[in-house]
């Protein structure tokens, strides 16, 4: 008999990233095949692993950062306060995080994975970012003492723009504005929608099955997707139901309370009342914490303060809060992002409080808050002094305008 044939070697591909679980200790070997590259900005990048259902989000470094400064107690007090933000939201719309300790066998072989990363998936599940923004004006009261020389009918957005542009930063003026998003006035909230798609800037973006494939400087299929979902041979009607399905979504009661809207324009139970309820802290406790705020930007005596009465009483910590406290709650929420995953599906194939319909397209479809990071204490004099130099792009751009 002759020696049995070798069975050929599997091929493997080295290991670039390894999680270990706090709770019990598993460890996870990812190679590049099991890793899907989500998204990033300045100070978060976002890995999908698919075969697990779960989303990796690393807190980004420059190379001459002092590592050790970043202590495991910050990181900690990070995701707890994520945690109770997340608690002032229904639980349908948010998702539990959890710390977990990785390791990377090769900075080096992780990096020239990202740098060299091209979308390839084509897929059926489509996920939507918006950044709302801020989506209140400021009081008169706030604007006199504040910003007395502003134009009180432009928002803070807005009028970060002409800012943005002056620091050349964007190169052009959104035509998405916050307020119309927040108005509960269907015409207004399209226009913003639309606004959003049109100049998508960081404020919206879109992913198929894990591949970000539209946002600002990026159209790798928008298109397509439009017309695999919405099925209509025209472009421009395509993009009318999409946003008709962003619109629905936004205003659907999800919590299944079916509370009576009163005199709100904004139905009780959608995301976006969740997420301006919240904000309005910011807005109604700004002077004060202007008035008390240290200017010092790695300083967090305010979140752990919170954190501190949070975990000394369970069921009414948020009515113990003062208002700096409340205001660095709110401060959250102005830069957090809403997340609308979706699927096309079949007639009568699930729960009518997740579906939607659009001319007779039917979607599943859930919707979650993400980015709900803490402030430093320096927080309200950083949002109060960008605000002041906002408004004073926008006059000095109006001057301009008006001269030539």
């Amino acid at each position: 008999m002759g020696r049995p044939k070798r069975r050929p070697r599997r091929a493997t591909t080295a290991v670039i990233l390894t999680i270990i679980y706090k709770s019990d200790g598993t460890i996870v070997n990812l190679d590049r095949d099991r890793l899907v590259y989500r998204a990033e900005g300045n100070a978060n990048l976002v890995l999908a692993i698919p075969d697990l259902s779960q989303v990796l989000r690393l807190r980004k470094s420059s190379l001459n950062t002092d590592l050790q400064s970043t202590s495991i107690d910050h990181v900690i007090m990070v995701t707890e306060y994520g945690r109770i933000v997340s608690s002032l939201f229904p639980k349908v719309f948010t998702i539990e995080s959890k710390l977990v300790l990785l390791k990377v066998p090769n900075y080096d072989t992780l990096n020239k994975w990202l740098n060299q990363f091209r979308p390839s998936v084509i897929g059926e599940t489509y996920c939507v970012e918006i950044k709302p923004k801020q989506g209140w004006i400021f009081p008169e009261s706030t604007l006199m003492a504040l910003y007395p020389e502003s134009d009180g009918k432009l928002c803070r957005f807005c009028a970060m723009q002409y800012l943005k542009l002056v620091k050349k930063t964007i190169k052009r003026v959104s035509n998405y504005c916050p307020i119309d998003l927040f108005s509960g006035d269907r015409n207004r909230m399209l226009k913003a929608l639309n606004g959003l798609v049109e100049t998508p800037q960081n404020n919206f973006r879109m992913w198929r099955s894990g591949q970000l494939i539209y946002g600002d400087g990026i159209d790798q299929g928008f298109k397509d997707a439009l017309q695999d979902t919405m099925h209509q041979d025209d472009v421009s009607k395509n993009l009318q139901n999409f946003l008709l399905l962003l619109l629905k979504a936004i205003l659907k009661d999800y919590t299944g309370e079916n509370v009576p809207n009163g005199n709100e324009s904004l139905p009780h139970g959608s995301i976006l009342k969740q997420i301006l309820d919240v904000q309005l802290f910011a807005r109604d406790n700004l002077a004060n914490a202007a008035d008390k705020a240290l200017n010092e930007e790695q300083s967090f005596g305010n979140v752990e303060r919170i954190l501190a009465k949070r975990r000394d009483n369970t069921e009414d910590w948020l009515e113990r809060m003062d208002g700096v406290e409340k205001y660095f709650l709110g401060a959250t929420a102005l830069d957090c992002s809403l997340m609308m995953t979706f699927q096309k599906i079949a007639e009568g194939s699930t729960n009518e409080r997740h579906t939607i319909d659009v001319d007779g397209e039917k979607f599943i479809v859930s919707m979650t808050v993400m980015d709900l990071d803490p402030k430093a204490d320096s927080h309200p004099i950083k949002y109060v002094k960008q605000t002041k130099m906002s408004y004073k792009a926008h006059r000095d751009f109006v001057a301009n305008s008006t001269i030539s």
